[in-house]
């Protein structure tokens, strides 16, 4: 069965919670070796949160938007030129912000669960679209509330994923 945004985000905060607690961020040769891990660990967790009860593992059927080229595509199951996205770009919005309160020792589950609210969400769009986007933070005028604004700026239009043709039947 898919799990709802909600829980796919408290499983998310617990979980991230617990593995930033664990880091030893004044080692700095074990963050050098950590480094790829911490940058994924989110991301992958997400998506196999995301993927869990979808009839594909596929991350690109598991995003909560996606541009009308992209959905073409998909629904005709030609996964060729497409890309996986998060739409408010997560190491300059949520990793640093988390690491940084994880270092000083006041980060909590409830701050990360508003954090991921807020931001992490997830888009499949065309290459030729991710192509245009600015990739590692959001537009100047950015609100910090409206998330599409990356795709705004460039005329993307986002849909919300409806992956109901996915669901696994029991």
């Amino acid at each position: 069965m898919q799990l709802s945004r909600e829980e796919i985000i408290e499983e998310l905060s617990e979980k991230y919670y617990y593995f930033l607690g664990s880091l030893r961020f004044n080692d700095h040769p074990y963050m050098k070796g950590i480094g790829e891990g911490k940058r994924k660990f989110l991301a992958n967790l997400h998506i196999y949160l995301a993927t869990r009860g979808l009839s594909s593992k596929n991350k690109l059927y598991s995003t909560d938007f996606i541009s009308l080229a992209a959905y073409d595509k998909l629904r005709n199951k030609n996964l060729k030129g497409l890309q996986y996205e998060h739409i408010v770009p997560k190491s300059n919005y949520i990793h640093q912000v988390c690491e940084e309160k994880a270092k000083d020792s006041t980060i909590t589950i409830e701050f990360i669960r508003d954090l991921l609210n807020r931001y992490l969400w997830t888009a499949t769009v065309t290459e030729e679209e991710h192509s245009i986007l600015e990739q590692s933070t959001m537009p100047r005028s950015w609100d910090k509330i409206s998330i599409r604004a990356r795709y705004d700026s460039v005329g993307i239009k986002l849909i919300k994923h409806d992956k109901s043709y996915l669901l696994k039947s029991h």
